[in-house]
């Protein structure tokens, strides 16, 4: 999963980021990416080390270098992540302080939902908060990634978004019901190397990105969205997801799909990753990556039926499930989505 995308695909996963669910129209639009973990052992969803709420307080830091550029890291020691901006900083510190404290809380509440965090093996996971930085600059919209010289996830996000004065700013950034955009970002390294689009000699890099999940699960992680309405999630507006269908909907009405499956599906999916029990092997990962078609199967599993139907009426492509079935007429085709592209 360490491979260079295309900038024309980056753009299309950045324009993704817009229409969001829960999240209102004004501010910049966010992207997503993919891949992620907890602790490297069997993944169980932990608050450790979580403050109170909107507690700002300093936060260590530290000199680095990030493909040869200084840059200031903000860690608290036992974190999964750390805020990184290039050196020299043009970021308030007071505003550093209060994004880190309110990412914290909102971090905390999507791994209670997700069961996992980022796969240790790309941990800290470096959160750059300046979009103009040298690795975020040549796609400056939010996305996540790994570095192409390290074995380490990123995300480039600006924080809650855009407000007209400083001091609202710090304020709307120590709540973590406005860290949307950051913990959209973050969710997607936690498939990062968990689950991979490739299926004999085809490779669809969208089934990766997994925004059938990573657009709503945040919204109901810091209750911007009530979780009881989880299954009745049907964004009309695009992007609905990767594919032109609404998966978890599907999921829902023909699997009995709940919000308490994300977790005791993705733990499963870890626990297989832990395993090497995946099928892709992906240079640089500790194991092998496993696919589309076997998240599905742990999918059958926990729910006691074929999802496979669920997933075809969500537009995802055949090919990642070894051509199982057609896709149904009102799905575009997927000719121009899947490529036969080589993971590098």
């Amino acid at each position: 999963m360490i491979r260079k995308f295309l900038t024309s695909l980056l753009l299309v996963v950045g324009l993704a980021g817009c229409n969001l669910p829960g999240i209102p129209d004004e501010g910049p639009t966010s992207a997503p990416s993919d891949d992620a973990q907890i602790t490297g052992q069997a993944s169980e969803a932990t608050d450790t080390g979580t403050s109170t709420p909107n507690a700002i307080v300093p936060v260590p830091v530290s000199s680095i270098q990030i493909e040869g550029v200084p840059y200031l890291a903000y860690q608290i020691p036992g974190d999964p992540f750390r805020f990184v901006c290039q050196e020299p900083c043009p970021l308030d510190l007071d505003y550093i302080y209060a994004e880190y404290a309110g990412f914290r809380l909102a971090h905390a509440m999507l791994i209670q939902l997700t069961g996992i965090d980022t796969l240790a093996e790309l941990q800290p996971v470096d959160m750059h908060i300046v979009l103009q930085d040298s690795i975020c600059g040549e796609r400056p919209w939010g996305h996540a990634y790994v570095y192409s010289d390290a074995h380490q996830a990123y995300t480039c996000t600006e924080g809650p978004g855009y407000y007209p004065t400083l001091e609202e700013m710090i304020q709307k950034a120590a709540q973590p019901e406005e860290q949307y955009f950051p913990l959209h970002e973050y969710m997607h390294t936690i498939f990062f190397g968990r689950i991979s689009g490739k299926a004999g000699d085809f490779q669809d890099y969208y089934a990766e990105f997994l925004h059938d999940f990573v657009n709503p699960v945040p919204s109901f992680a810091i209750g911007i969205m009530d979780p009881a309405g989880f299954c009745s999630y049907r964004n009309e507006n695009p992007p609905r997801g990767d594919y032109p269908g609404w998966l978890i909907s599907e999921l829902c009405q023909q699997n009995g799909f709940q919000l308490e499956d994300v977790a005791r599906s993705l733990i499963e999916l870890d626990l297989l990753y832990q395993s090497g029990g995946g099928q892709v092997y992906v240079e640089g990962y500790e194991h092998p990556s496993p696919t589309v078609a076997q998240y599905r199967d742990i999918l059958n599993q926990l729910l006691g039926s074929d999802t496979t139907n669920a997933f075809a009426e969500a537009c995802w492509p055949p090919e990642l499930f070894g051509d199982s079935f057609s896709s149904p007429a009102s799905c575009p085709s997927n000719e121009t989505t899947g490529t036969a592209t080589p993971i590098k």
